[in-house]
């Protein structure tokens, strides 16, 4: 950032503080300055609009542009004029893939290293492990508000409930945020579990909602926000619109006219659709033609093996989440033709993006009380049920990629795709590139011109780790990263290591044994198919040299001495403080693990 002296810094504040609402966090040094404001007023009028949308728990092959059967001629709308990125990667659980979206930087460095309330006992309050965006990070909303940009989120958040840490307190200007990971779609709130309660919550701007609207729909109503915010905006100052939905992540809701949308559409089973997906995937050109189907972990009973009660409850899964998915395009269509009447959508650009692969989780992974639900066929859907897509047709939607979402497989961490707006004039699909959650803001800084300061609120900023793909929008065979340049991804220790073709797994257990590294190449073998480990005993090697280096760069913590929430209990737990208290409890858990032999 340009450097002005402390005089000129003075008085470029002032000028500042009368023209514009800087928002709450104010800077105090001169690597935060700006520069005038006649210079910002016209790199504004030049610099795009920002939405960035992001779908939650979504499959890899859930989206008509990536193969799916479900209706989204909207998102199609943005593929046909935008571009599709083939290999995108991202954390294998929600807050960890926002904390890169917002951050720009490794979760394992802004604060998200473990997803809350999941910390072990060895991370708790540890750098990198605060459980909330930390003092290192500079938000992606605080840095383009900072540089004139009007910020807006509706949806949800996952970053923090901590005071400080919501989305009003982070650089978004207005904002309807759900702090949370999941809750009811529908107006009762309900929690996905007792430990998701303390954040199961509502925010419009800085108010707590304590009630919502009758009719309030998720999908419909963070959509509804996300227009009034653009559509209110008074003058021609360029904005970001962050859109986080909540679907399709469970509990499956959909309201009463879109029970039905999908009926029999699932019937024939996991592998009628699997076909369906490959031959579209085919066509398209993400795939190649010869590529075979995937066989599945084997985890889950097949279609054939169900009995005709269980195949009407499992097709019934498919058609609520289909139908989720297709209420959200709508949504995504209103707010695109908002933008359209506003006269803003030529100059916006859109990102699409899925936080990690399905859930294969249902309700018991949250220790819910099912007691108060109605899960009988008939009323699966409706606001007093609670039910979850599961293991089978999760799989099936990574199609053609191997597990989902809380894996390191393909189907867990490699996410759809899609940009489009101004200086996206390559379309299709780019085969060739992989690209991280850590690179949206290091690109978008890019694209807007834009430099993050490397200090902010009086705290020294970490280093983002992103790399920007700002060249691939407009150069036919660029690269973003080379064969030498790879990336780490951890959560809950399912980790790997991906570098050019070559990727290194490990899976915990239920779907791998927790202990033993696999080899792939993806390139060859995409479906994570045939480990080379044995064969290829060099690569293994390097690759995992690589893994080591990746986890000292980000301060990575292994998991020990059991969950901080048991050890501390919930009341000690959620004040986020390494107080006197949590301290001896947490060095009890220590020298008991350390009398047990572990």
């Amino acid at each position: 950032m340009k450097k002005v002296s402390f005089f000129l810094y003075l008085i470029s504040i002032g000028l500042l503080f009368a023209v514009v609402a800087c928002g709450d966090r104010k800077t105090e040094d001169k690597s935060e300055a700006k520069t005038d404001s006649n210079t910002n007023a016209t790199a504004n009028r030049s610099r795009p609009n920002i939405l960035l949308i992001v779908v939650d728990d979504l499959g890899y092959s859930d989206l008509s542009p990536f193969g799916g059967e479900i209706r989204t001629p909207n998102i199609q709308r943005l593929a046909d004029n935008g571009l599709i990125v083939q290999n995108c990667y991202t954390s294998p659980l929600c807050a960890p893939s926002r904390a890169m979206f917002m951050s720009g930087m490794d979760n394992h460095i802004s604060g998200v290293g473990a997803m809350p309330p999941f910390q072990a006992a060895s991370q708790y309050m540890q750098p990198g492990y605060e459980g909330y965006l930390n003092d290192r990070v500079m938000t992606l909303p605080e840095v383009l508000r900072e540089n004139g940009y009007h910020t807006f989120m509706s949806g949800k958040w996952h970053l923090g409930h901590e005071k400080g840490r919501r989305p009003f307190e982070e650089g978004f200007e207005r904002s309807f945020s759900f702090l949370g990971g999941g809750a009811s779609h529908f107006s009762n709130i309900f929690p996905l579990g007792p430990e998701e309660v303390i954040h199961t919550v509502y925010y419009d701007d800085s108010v707590q909602v304590k009630k919502l609207p009758d009719d309030f729909y998720s999908s419909n109503y963070y959509a509804d926000k996300m227009i009034q915010y653009i559509t209110e905006q008074k003058d021609d100052a360029p904005f970001f619109g962050y859109l986080a939905f909540t679907a399709p992540h469970d509990p499956l809701h959909v309201p009463d006219e879109w029970m039905d949308k999908y009926k029999g559409a699932y019937d024939k089973g996991y592998d009628a659709i699997r076909q369906v997906r490959m031959d579209n995937m085919k066509k398209l050109g993400l795939i190649p033609e010869d590529l075979p189907m995937n066989p599945g972990s084997g985890e889950f009973k097949k279609w054939n093996e169900l009995s005709a009660q269980e195949k009407k409850l499992q097709a019934r899964r498919m058609e609520l989440y289909a139908a989720m998915l297709e209420i959200m395009d709508l949504d995504i269509g209103r707010v695109l033709d908002a933008l359209q009447k506003a006269g803003k959508l030529e100059n916006t650009i859109v990102m699409l993006i899925g936080d990690n692969g399905a859930n294969p989780k249902d309700p018991s992974f949250y220790k819910t009380n099912m007691k108060p639900f109605d899960n009988s066929l008939e009323n699966m859907g409706k606001p007093n049920s609670f039910v979850s897509l599961e293991g089978a047709w999760a799989e099936v939607t990574a199609t053609p990629y191997a597990y989902f979402k809380t894996t390191t497989g393909e189907g867990g961490i490699r996410v759809p795709f899609i940009i489009s707006g101004p200086g996206v004039t390559l379309k299709g699909v780019d085969a060739t590139n992989k690209i991280l959650g850590t690179d949206i803001m290091p690109t978008l800084l890019d694209i807007t011109g834009i430099e993050r300061p490397d200090t902010y609120k009086n705290n020294k900023l970490a280093a983002m780790t992103g790399t920007s793909f700002n060249e691939m929008l407009g150069k036919k065979g660029s690269t973003v990263r080379d064969e030498e340049n790879g990336f780490g991804v951890e959560s809950l220790e399912n980790k790997a290591y991906i570098k050019g073709d070559w990727k290194i797994r490990l899976v915990m257990p239920p779907f791998g044994d927790g202990n033993t590294w696999q080899l792939f190449n993806l390139k060859d073998d995409p479906r994570e198919q045939r480990d080379l480990a044995k064969q290829n005993p060099d690569k293994l090697n390097e690759l995992l040299g690589d893994w080591g280096a990746y986890t000292q760069a980000v301060g990575y913590i292994q998991y020990n001495g059991g969950r901080a929430y048991e050890v501390l209990g919930p009341k000690n737990f959620f004040k986020s403080e390494l107080d006197s208290t949590n301290r001896a409890l947490l060095e009890k858990a220590k020298l008991e693990m350390v009398r047990g032999g572990e």
